[in-house]
């Protein structure tokens, strides 16, 4: 069949890899250097996402512009657990036993394939650099729970060949694992290319991150940042779209300094600092805003909260939350204090419709 699929017109076979499941696109592939030049040709045309899950598993999706195609998802496992009779797959340098079934609905093929590994950290270091070359169009999202920096640093270079990184989550919230110095360090001198960034590691009190050049991260998330000066922040975080450090207490005068910096110009289009304990609990934003030019307070709002998309009607206290804006006059923000969180951010709502919101839930209340 391959030999038959070779000699086909190009045309004819960008219509087969796009018809066939993923495995299958992959496994004709690694047949030989032909086929796989071949594949790559076709593959060239669409955009794939990859998501790997340490140790745990791949999933391969093919995107469309406005839908998701065929998906493969390999689930890792020991190979002490296979059993026979068992098809073995070659990919990269290696030859694994699998498993595999497939299903179709609504045209997209969905294959679900158990791979079982001798080394399923060497099979997942293989995959991804096999796939990164092979996918030009290929995105990257990276969950590793890994705290060892030999591992990351691996990672990393197998993936050095991949057109997007899409997303890099390292650690947990429940990792408690104590300081991870050398590990964060790496983190962010090799996460410059990622769009969005969520890091979960202690680090220690003297910890000092050695570089002014400032992030562009779409999004960037951390745990326990307090080696993050206002300084810090200004010089390499204002140039990112939206910033959420958790258990960070900036005091009145760091809040001032940042929030004018912001309207001198900036990137920012939410920021949220996350207070420690009860450390925003009765705190205003009268005297961090009285020297801003303009500011407005505003009782009643939709605004965007922790780690959500969508806007929540929220009712300030006195003090509470203000509407700023840059030097320019083009572009304005709210700053609100809510719960243990001080955030700023441009997508809000305002005005007519949400007073009439609040209205319509203040009749329902005492309906």
């Amino acid at each position: 069949m391959t030999i038959a699929l070779l000699r086909f017109p190009f045309l004819v076979q960008k219509v087969i890899f796009e018809e066939i499941d993923l495995l299958a696109v992959l496994s004709i592939a690694m047949l030989s250097k032909k086929s796989n030049a071949t594949a790559r040709a076709c593959l060239r045309q669409h955009k794939y996402h990859l998501r790997y899950f340490e140790n745990v598993s791949f999933q391969l999706v093919r995107k469309f512009s406005n839908e998701d195609g065929n998906t493969l998802v390999l689930a890792l496992l020991d190979r002490s657990l296979v059993e026979s009779p068992y098809q073995l797959w070659p990919i990269g340098y290696q030859e694994v036993p699998i498993e595999s079934t497939s299903n179709e609905s609504s045209g997209t093929i969905l294959t679900l394939t158990k791979v079982y590994c001798d080394n399923t950290s060497d099979f997942a270091m293989e995959t991804l650099q096999y796939l990164s070359r092979l996918l030009p169009k290929l995105s990257l999202t990276l969950k590793l729970k890994t705290q060892n920096v030999e591992t990351f640093r691996r990672i990393m270079q197998s993936v050095r060949s991949v057109n997007e990184l899409k997303e890099i989550d390292v650690g947990s919230f429940d990792n408690g694992s104590g300081p991870q110095d050398e590990l964060v360090k790496l983190i962010l001198d090799e996460s410059h290319r990622a769009k969005n960034l969520f890091v979960y590691f202690q680090t220690s009190d003297n910890f000092v991150y050695p570089t002014s050049v400032p992030f562009s991260f779409d999004s960037v998330f951390m745990t326990t940042p307090g080696w993050i000066s206002r300084d810090h922040f200004i010089r390499m975080f204002l140039s990112c779209k939206k910033v959420q450090l958790q258990w960070k207490d900036f005091d009145d005068e760091d809040l001032t300094a940042i929030f004018k910096a912001w309207t001198e110009g900036s990137s920012l289009e939410y920021l949220e600092f996350v207070g420690a304990g009860i450390f925003h609990q009765g705190k205003t934003l009268d005297n961090i805003l009285e020297e801003f030019p303009g500011a407005v307070p505003v009782r009643i709002a939709e605004i965007p909260t922790g780690l959500s998309t969508g806007l929540h009607f929220v009712r300030f206290g006195e003090g509470k939350c203000y509407l700023i804006q840059r030097k320019n006059g083009q572009t304005k923000a709210l700053v609100c204090i809510y719960h243990y969180s001080v955030i700023l951010t441009t997508n809000f709502q305002i005005g007519n419709e949400v007073d009439v919101l609040a209205a319509r839930i203040e009749e329902e209340l005492h309906f």
